[in-house]
């Protein structure tokens, strides 16, 4: 292979020889007028209160200005992706990145003061604290903002107390400081993205046994910008708050969860060299990286560039597949377990593609219209996966040579590694942003061939080729071409019949509804109404003609 299609790039990451870092502080941005006279505010009056240099990492949530502005300066480490995914979202990854001994956040409208931080921080240091938060209804606290926040705050939190026991009076306010080791064990474990992140944050905290949480005054000054909370937020905050309760007190997911992370341990300063094979150089910032420009469809194509590398990681990237910032420094850490072969992280949408676009991607990012692979499409859990598209991976190049040329293919290789042994993880705590297929008929496609191989997989397994996402869709088709009987045999059956419909119609509206929120547009909305009904037929009717057709 020729050197000339590769290159070198000299970009930096913190490594080992760096200077420890006493406090990180994360910046969530958004539409955010004056970013970068804010950032530099925030700098300064952190720094010079502390008295020593700080970490300051801005996580640019989809907001290509902001990201461009602080480019063109040093202010701060910057974590940019293509798409909105909510301030929860933002402030857990630039959390997870962050090198300091205590780790913060603060909104970047500058509504609160972040010079209250140094504070936060010895007050942290002196008691030995898990949290230090910001609290409006503090007694010292000096807050200016409207009446009508004030009574909404009030009921949320009386709420917060009723479900979650949190002895907090405001979990709400976006500056938060907290120990790294608490980072470690609770953030990749919370799948909020959005407003009620701070709220899973505490209470998962605390249930967890992180219970020394300090509430501290604030100076809030409400300018009306970027943090304000419109209708729809308030809503999926409320949806979001249920499902925090559910997941905590009815499931006990977060504690179950937590006895896996020991295996999915990772290294912050582990950075090997990686070989990342692409068709051009992503904006990707890691100390040790060789770019190799070609093609990586074809399983030839992948076989070239690993005998043409001695790196101990190859990554593969898709054509029109744009990694975030950090795409590579929150997945090769995982590489210091022995264990890992292989990391796969989501691959999104774009947020300005057409409405069928946009409105495919409603449906694959939820569990309605997605099934159980919905998670490749948006930030889930981390977790061990035995099938996953294999277009965009990191994976040991020792493992990879130990395959079969045809197996290195994007829809074999996550199989084939993991058939022979091998473990694959999918972390959410980074993304890709890659066009879809739109509705219609592109769409369908796929779910038509999952559909009839399922439908294969149950003629030759029988019942152990039987998965649970198969069943609703299944029993939709079932109920679609038998369940008029039911209505023409009336009374009874026919009220239980009109029963199942409304209660399939209501879930298909409500998840149509928060595809609408989740990409701001009423047609993706009705598209995605539409397009539900046709994906579950479309999968049922392929999987009946895979499991009849030899």
């Amino acid at each position: 292979m020729s050197r000339s299609n590769t290159h070198e790039l000299p970009t930096h990451v913190a490594s080992s020889s760096d200077a420890p870092t006493l406090l990180s502080v994360v910046v969530p941005v958004y539409n955010q007028a004056d970013i970068v006279d804010n950032v530099q505010t925030i700098r300064e009056r952190v720094e010079s209160k502390l008295g020593e240099p700080i970490e300051l990492i801005v996580v640019s949530d989809g907001d290509a200005k902001s990201e461009e502005a602080l480019a063109e300066t040093s202010l701060a480490r910057v974590i940019h992706y293509d798409r909105n995914l909510g301030k929860g979202y933002a402030v857990k990854i630039g959390a997870l990145a962050a090198r300091g001994r205590f780790i913060s956040y603060v909104d970047a409208d500058l509504d609160l003061d972040p010079a209250s931080l140094p504070d936060f921080l010895r007050l942290a240091e002196d008691e030995k604290l898990d949290f230090v938060i910001g609290s409006k209804r503090h007694p010292g606290s000096d807050v200016h903002y409207p009446r009508s926040r004030r009574i909404g705050s009030w009921f949320f939190q009386q709420l917060v107390r009723l479900l979650f026991r949190l002895n907090v009076r405001d979990t709400q306010v976006g500056l938060k400081l907290f120990r790294r080791e608490v980072a470690e064990d609770v953030l990749p474990l919370l799948l909020v993205k959005q407003f009620a992140f701070d709220l899973e944050f505490l209470a998962v905290a605390r249930a967890l046994g992180y219970e020394k949480i300090r509430e501290q005054p604030v100076r809030l000054e409400y300018r009306f910008t970027g943090s304000g909370v419109r209708s729809g937020a308030v809503l999926l905050a409320l949806i979001d708050t249920a499902a925090i309760f559910y997941r905590l007190r009815i499931l006990r997911y977060y504690q179950r969860k937590r006895d896996l992370l020991p295996a999915y341990a990772r290294v912050h300063d582990f950075a090997p060299r990686v070989a990342l094979v692409a068709p051009e150089p992503p904006p990707l910032a890691y100390s040790a990286l060789e770019v190799v420009e070609q093609p990586t469809a074809a399983p030839e194509s992948r076989a070239a560039a690993l005998h043409g590398t001695d790196a101990d990681l190859v990554g593969f990237l898709a054509e029109g597949a744009v990694p975030a910032a950090n795409w590579l420094d929150a997945t090769v850490p995982f590489f210091a377990n022995s264990r890992i072969a292989a990391v796969v992280t989501p691959s999104l949408a774009p947020a300005h593609g057409s409405v069928r676009e946009r409105a495919a991607a409603a449906l694959q990012e939820s569990w309605l219209g997605g099934g159980s692979h919905y998670f490749r499409f948006t930030p889930g859990n981390l977790r061990f996966v035995k099938q996953f598209p294999g277009a965009n991976l990191v994976a040991r190049r020792a493992y990879l040579e130990e395959l079969p040329e045809p197996e290195l293919h994007p829809d074999r290789i996550i199989a084939a590694l993991t058939g022979r042994g091998r473990f694959v993880l999918y972390t959410p705590e980074t993304v890709l942003v890659q066009p879809r297929p739109p509705l219609f008929r592109p769409h369908l496609a796929p779910v038509a061939a999952l559909g009839r191989s399922r439908g294969r997989a149950i003629r030759k397994q029988g019942r152990r080729g039987l998965s649970g996402a198969a069943l609703p869709p299944l029993a939709l088709l079932t109920f679609f071409v038998a369940g008029w009987a039911l209505a023409l045999l009336g009374g009874v059956w026919l009220v239980a019949w009109g029963l199942v419909w409304a209660a399939y119609v209501a879930l298909v509206l409500l998840n149509a509804l928060l595809g609408g929120l989740r990409f701001r547009s009423v047609r993706v909305a009705a598209l995605a109404c539409v397009g539900s009904i046709a994906v579950h037929l479309t999968y049922a009717t392929a999987l009946v003609l895979g499991l009849i057709r030899r």
